[in-house]
């Protein structure tokens, strides 16, 4: 069952433990990505009231640096906040996010490609059938990370996610949904308070919250569908 009371109330208990083990790292990663994305903001907006102040290829530079960046920041995020997530399950056992990280963001990072260029191959055919493909995405690089059998080359990433996911795919796009406009709202909210850093931090602050709040509780549904199908294997 993806919508779980118990799992929105063990999301919140552990997310305390959490935000503490993967702050050092994670903050100030958001921190520079939210200072990339500001910066191309403003240099449209330069181009816009004064062209001669801004080149577009400025911008596409340093838009290009921030979407390698971003994807970059994204399997760092997704690595460090599952593993902290199992870990403070287990009471801090197992391997530190940072050790964890080492181990598997190559591997996990290609299938993040693979599942990028399946999406977009998937949206060329229109929008629907892109949004359904990145539904039934959305645990690979969970697979990559934890799945021993992946590791040993008998599971193929995208193929175990679609099987995942299988029977949940609304609701989990659901959330997805969640992942992705809540902290957008807030850091819009922070881009439209002025650039006083007293108004914006605070906005900012609570996006990344949510953003690790909701991380958690997507980490928590792979778990427990992964344990189940490992279970009950179809």
């Amino acid at each position: 069952m993806i919508w779980s009371k118990i799992r929105f109330q063990h999301s919140f208990e552990l997310l305390p433990r959490v935000l503490k083990e993967v702050a050092p790292l994670l903050l100030p990663l958001s921190f520079l990505l939210w200072g990339l994305e500001y910066y191309v903001s403003w240099l449209n907006k330069a181009r816009f009231d004064n062209p001669m102040d801004s080149s577009m290829a400025t911008i596409l530079i340093v838009g290009l640096i921030g979407i390698i960046f971003q994807s970059f920041v994204s399997v760092i995020t997704l690595l460090y906040i599952a593993r902290s997530t199992q870990r403070q399950m287990k009471n801090g056992h197992g391997d530190h996010p940072s050790v964890f990280l080492k181990k598997h963001f190559h591997q996990t990072f290609i299938e993040s490609i693979r599942a990028f260029i399946s999406i977009g191959i998937y949206s060329l055919f229109l929008i629907i059938p892109g949004i359904i493909r990145w539904v039934k995405l959305v645990f690979t690089c969970y697979i990559a990370a934890f799945d021993p059998e992946y590791q040993d080359g008998k599971k193929d990433a995208l193929k175990e996610s679609s099987r995942l996911v299988k029977g949940a795919g609304f609701a989990l796009f659901l959330i997805m949904i969640a992942q992705v406009l809540l902290p957008y709202i807030f850091e819009e909210m922070a881009k439209t308070s002025g650039i006083n850093i007293f108004f914006t931090l605070p906005f900012y602050i609570v996006a990344w919250i949510i953003e690790i709040y909701l991380a958690i509780y997507l980490s928590l549904t792979f778990f427990a569908r992964w344990s189940f199908k490992l279970e009950r294997p179809q």
